[in-house]
């Protein structure tokens, strides 16, 4: 579904990925682990609970942006029941 990304700190190709709190930059689970173990949990910038998912929505929509098979379909059917509609009007 998704395509492969790369962690910006080993540069592995892989599919799973997070954004440490509000960041832009992905990283994979054991780059988070090993800087987790290394500098502590306060090496991450701290964020509240409003600006985590205020980041994460502008991420959905980024993404919900492109084109994909099911937001096609879903067009195509209400242009069908619209046009289904004016038909009944005449």
């Amino acid at each position: 579904m998704d395509e492969e990304k790369v962690c910006c700190m080993c540069g592995e190709h892989k599919k799973f990925f997070g954004r440490v709190n509000t960041g832009e930059k992905l990283y994979c689970m054991k780059c988070q682990r090993k800087i987790t173990k290394e500098y502590g949990s306060d090496y991450w910038k701290p964020c509240s609970q409003v600006e985590f998912f205020e980041s994460m929505l502008s991420h959905m929509k980024k993404r919900s942006g492109k084109p994909n098979m099911f937001n096609n379909l879903r067009e195509t059917i209400r242009q069908f029941e619209e046009e289904e509609k004016n038909k009944e009007k005449r």
